[in-house]
């Protein structure tokens, strides 16, 4: 079938919506018209040189939408479902899947080199994450549609596929936040307000939320943060402020000098979990004495969640109103104005920008 894409040519250029030729769904897959993708800052990270693509590409991968075709052999969709779009293959196989740590699927590549159903005349379109969601329809393993029953508006039930499993996930399954905890969170923007949430309904007495812009400070405090401060001077203040340290700190940012502020900030026998991205040059130099305070440091990907799983209970989490989606979303724009939404992403000042279809 024919469809339109937004296809980035080279890192610099504008995305060009073209007409491409989707491939329809064989065994094991299905056909996904998009409702809403949300431009997440990994989206951004891959233009930057930070994730591995090839050009010409679709990028995308926050995404919410409805079955449309089926190939054979697809056991779990029918057409006219509701999905949310996950980048985990979930691949049934390799280790990680055999563990049930399908977040850590030996499939999971940023790039797909090229291949799978998109083409732009005879040159094949490479896929973010191997969804490429800026597109009015996708192809994709029946794995990486997870069914969700949910009155979130697409819109909202997009972030799910990405921002919201990330952050939320980092607080309650790969931090373990318990109650009472304290618990530090770097970074307020969609996967640090998502941990945020994910902190307090886990339970923990005081979170502090840091971050250098106003606006993401004050969100965070309606969203469950006890206390907001601006990055400068941080650890003297979290450790003046619980006489030691706190229990857990989340880095949601992507720094090295970020990372290592968040380990300083815990308490011996403290838990340190990173989640922001970043460059594949950038190292970490911790104080090792410190390791034998039991101060611990973890990485997080995918919140390390099962998505077939915790996509619903994150969406049922969102119908009681337990968790916020909307503060998450700073404006919707049509998918014809992807290039607008991406200029206003790199301001830096907006949390999410969501594209419609």
């Amino acid at each position: 079938m024919k469809t339109q894409a937004a296809i980035a040519h080279s890192p610099e250029s504008s995305f060009c919506i073209e007409e491409v030729d989707l491939d329809d769904p064989v065994k094991g897959e299905v056909r996904v018209k998009m409702e809403a993708c949300g431009i997440c800052r990994s989206d951004l990270s891959a233009l930057e040189g930070k994730e591995i693509i090839q050009f010409p590409t679709v990028l995308g991968h926050e995404g919410a939408g409805v079955v449309e075709a089926i190939g054979s052999d697809v056991k779990s969709l029918k057409e006219g479902d509701r999905v949310v779009l996950s980048w985990s293959p979930a691949c049934g196989q390799c280790a990680g899947c055999k563990r049930n740590e399908v977040h850590l699927c030996e499939s999971v590549n940023m790039t797909t080199g090229g291949l799978g159903p998109m083409r732009l005349g005879t040159t094949p379109l490479d896929r973010f994450m191997g969804l490429g969601a800026f597109s009015e329809h996708v192809v994709v393993p029946e794995s990486m549609a997870v069914p969700v029953q949910t009155d979130l508006t697409a819109s909202h039930s997009c972030l799910i596929g990405c921002g919201m499993t990330t952050g939320f996930g980092a607080a309650v399954n790969t931090a373990e936040v318990r109650y009472g905890d304290s618990v530090a969170i770097y970074g307020c923007g969609g996967v640090g307000l998502a941990a945020i949430q994910g902190a307090s309904i886990a339970g923990a007495s005081t979170i502090f939320a840091i971050d250098p812009i106003k606006e993401r400070r004050q969100t965070a405090l309606n969203l469950g943060a006890t206390e907001a401060f601006r990055p400068d001077d941080v650890i003297k203040t979290i450790i003046d402020r619980t006489g030691g340290g706190v229990d857990v700190a989340i880095e949601c940012v992507g720094y090295p000098e970020t990372m290592l502020n968040a380990f300083n900030s815990i308490r011996s026998g403290g838990r340190t979990v990173i989640v922001g991205l970043p460059a594949y040059t950038e190292t970490l130099e911790l104080p090792a004495i410190m390791l034998l305070r039991e101060k611990s440091i973890k990485g997080s990907i995918y919140g390390s969640a099962n998505p077939a799983i915790d996509f619903q209970k994150i969406a049922t989490l969102g119908d009681q109103k337990r968790l916020q989606f909307a503060p998450l979303v700073n404006k919707t724009r049509h998918f014809s104005e992807i290039n607008l939404g991406f200029s206003e992403m790199r301001e830096g000042s907006l949390i999410r920008v969501v594209l419609t279809f």
